[in-house]
């Protein structure tokens, strides 16, 4: 992306933030760029169009700097623990994106920018499942879902002091104080065996209306694969074929999270589902997201 457009983009976002989307016009993104009106429309063909790039601006941004952050070097809760840093340091840096959220959330923008917002909150919490089912095992499948949220929650309230009202925190020992409350809810749940609010089935049922409402067409394999383990926890199989079928799909959960997924892995270890009709969408849906057709 060129300088200029960048420019734009930033300078929309801050009167986006100060003023509201509909109450800013081009005019005066032009204004604030330093910049003729005509200029803005050579980059972009409408406002929506520019708010659809700070969104998608601003999370491959994001991305970047996770991918840059190298966070399959770590452990399951270092990884966990840069994650919730690099995402809390890039917050404060682009406090304006944040708070232009805040102020649109409750306006339905158009059904592009929808999409859009709810593919890249679909993906965070996807990321956080993965991440949460690295750190715990198995054990964790299923209160997983009740988890992800409860983790999201805290880290999104902290974020709100941090952005809305400039609380001072520390944006490194933040992380470690979140995981250290996260390990008191998981260990305590998974103790006292407590049932799920939210069932992986409820999960998935709630997830994949959302998608198909929404035109996203494919699940994350992170999040079929959870929801594989889920089902077969609850299978009538022995118990050493359950423990086998677990074991691939947690080496399967290894891999996709690598930098570069090996296709031929999952081509090959597909088979170890085949007889098992209770997985049959499971696998389809994992075929359709990795194209291994």
């Amino acid at each position: 992306m060129n300088e200029k457009k960048k420019l734009i983009l930033e300078s929309a976002m801050q009167l986006f933030a100060r003023k509201g989307f509909h109450s800013t016009s081009i005019q005066e993104i032009a204004n604030e760029s330093g910049i003729s009106k005509g200029a803005v429309y050579l980059h972009f063909q409408s406002k929506d169009d520019v708010l659809y790039s700070i969104f998608s601006y601003y999370y491959e941004m994001l991305k970047k700097k996770l991918s840059d952050a190298k966070l399959e070097s770590f452990t399951p809760e270092e990884r966990l623990e840069k994650l919730l840093y690099v995402q809390a340091r890039e917050i404060v840096q682009h406090k304006e994106f944040i708070i232009m959220q805040f102020r649109e959330q409750a306006i339905s923008m158009n059904k592009e920018i929808d999409e859009l917002i709810l593919k890249i909150r679909m993906e965070s919490l996807e990321t956080l499942a993965s991440s949460i089912h690295d750190l715990y095992g198995q054990r964790v499948t299923p209160i997983l879902p009740d988890c992800v949220l409860l983790l999201d929650g805290m880290f999104s309230s902290y974020i709100k002091l941090i952005v809305l009202q400039n609380a001072d925190f520390d944006l490194e020992e933040l992380p470690r104080f979140i995981l250290n409350r996260l390990n008191d809810l998981v260990y305590g749940m998974m103790e006292r065996n407590t049932e799920p609010f939210l069932t992986m089935k409820q999960a998935s049922a709630i997830f994949e209306k959302s998608s198909q409402s929404e035109g996203c067409q494919k699940q994350s394999p992170s999040f079929i694969l959870t929801n594989m383990a889920s089902t077969i926890k609850q299978m009538k199989v022995e118990e050493n074929k359950r423990k086998e079928l677990l074991e691939t799909v947690n080496f399967l959960l290894k891999e996709i999270n690598e930098p570069n997924p090996r296709r031929f892995i999952f081509k090959g270890m597909l088979h170890q589902f085949e007889g098992y009709s209770e997985l049959n969408s499971h696998k389809s849906a994992l075929v359709n997201s990795l194209n291994l057709d």
